[in-house]
């Protein structure tokens, strides 16, 4: 009963943005990937760098890569090659 009463809900959720249930679960999928691989790439770049602040935010806070690549952009000390 929760398994069915959970797929409606989905397939609720689905609807709400008018896509089908197939098509929400390809862009769910597609935004994770991207917020995992940039995620570990800030995580990366700021352990490396030895920020703890900043790896401790990247870590906690969930933002779909918008904090991640806001640091990397803006906030990474650059190596003198890179600038």
């Amino acid at each position: 009963m929760q398994q069915m009463e959970t797929q409606m809900g989905i397939e609720a959720i689905a609807a709400g943005f008018g896509l089908s249930t197939g098509v929400f679960f390809a862009i769910f999928l597609l935004v994770s990937l991207w917020s995992l691989a940039i995620k570990g790439y800030a995580l990366w770049h700021a352990a490396r760098e030895g920020q703890r602040t900043w790896y401790i935010a990247l870590l906690v806070v969930n933002t779909f890569g918008i904090l991640e690549l806001a640091y990397l952009f803006f906030f990474r000390p650059r190596d003198e090659e890179e600038a």
